[in-house]
């Protein structure tokens, strides 16, 4: 089996050898012919008109070749050449629109940028104010510092301040204001939200219809005695007119309170007390949990009145305070 194997070898290399040197033989012969084409002479002669004098010389036939594919390289770049100068020519142009129509909307971009600057530089006092009203301090500078701006990117930023447009900067002036700006709103409606919850649960509307005849405060007495304090509000009306709970609460009592007639007392938070004197009648019982806006009485002339009317009293801590400034929705 060895013996058939290196015999099959053997012979299929002795015909490589001589395959290669049939091959090899036919490429000298070639070459040879070719170089001798190739080194032969050709003669090119002048002759001018008179004859009198005839130029010539001798020329090989791979100098021709060579000078043909020098003359066929030189059309083919010069052919490249043309049509791409006319490809960048016209790319060129199509760059030119493209550049004035980016400058156009650059132009508008910066008018743009330049109106929201200005908006902001108008509004920041108005956030300074609303700040300070819902703070209740008068450090209205410290909304504008922040922390939340990526400062290794502004630092990026401002190794580049003379090559990119001023416009880029400004909008990073305008995040960090929106975003003290948010910061800002947001503790406004945290103290609105708070303030609300106050105002909902304090007495903060008018008890009844009507009209007001006598404020908070010292007045001339309207049964002829001289000048006496005057602990609330009346509000005079038709008798039977509801009268409402200013306040969610609790009705601590009700009963004869002298001068003041039927009185109604409600309890509210934060230490705040109501008062509702000369009642018809009440409408609840004591005890019972009111919500603002519920009836709780019925306006009348009981006690010491000289006509139908609502004697309404706040008070704080079991002090009489003005009611006036109380009787809105929007206080």
């Amino acid at each position: 089996m060895k013996y058939r194997i290196r015999q099959y070898q053997s012979s299929v290399r002795k015909r490589f050898f001589e395959n290669f040197y049939v091959f090899k033989k036919k490429f000298s012969k070639f070459r040879d012919r070719f170089m001798e084409k190739g080194h032969e002479k050709m003669t090119v002669m002048f002759i001018p008109h008179n004859e009198k004098k005839i130029f010539n010389f001798q020329i090989s036939k791979f100098t021709i070749l060579f000078f043909i594919l020098l003359f066929m390289i030189v059309v083919a770049t010069s052919s490249y050449a043309v049509i791409s100068h006319n490809a960048v020519k016209k790319e060129e142009q199509r760059l030119l629109m493209s550049y004035e129509d980016i400058r156009s909307h650059l132009l508008r971009f910066e008018k743009a940028t330049n109106n929201m600057t200005e908006l902001v530089d108008e509004i920041k006092p108005e956030i300074e104010e609303v700040y300070e009203l819902s703070a209740g301090s008068n450090d209205a500078d410290q909304i504008w510092i922040t922390d939340e701006i990526d400062q290794d990117e502004l630092n990026e930023l401002r190794k580049y301040r003379n090559v990119l447009p001023d416009e880029i900067y400004k909008i990073k002036d305008l995040q960090k204001d929106m975003i003290c700006t948010t910061r800002t709103i947001k503790t406004v409606k945290n103290f609105i939200d708070v303030r609300s919850k106050v105002v909902q649960e304090t007495p903060s509307i008018v008890p009844n219809e009507g009209h007001i005849t006598s404020l908070f405060g010292w007045r001339r007495s309207p049964f002829g005695h001289g000048r006496d304090f005057h602990s609330g509000i009346d509000i005079a009306a038709s008798s039977g007119t509801p009268i409402r709970a200013t306040a969610p609460g609790s009705i601590a009592s009700i009963g004869w309170g002298g001068g003041y007639g039927i009185m109604i007392r409600i309890k509210h938070k934060y230490g705040f007390e109501t008062i509702y004197g000369h009642c018809r009648s009440a409408a609840v019982n004591a005890g019972t949990d009111v919500k603002k806006g519920d009836i709780v009485g019925y306006v009348g002339m009981t006690g010491n009145a000289t006509g139908n009317h609502c004697h309404y009293e706040i008070r704080l801590g079991n002090i009489p305070i003005n009611p006036y400034p109380y009787m809105s929705r929007i206080w």
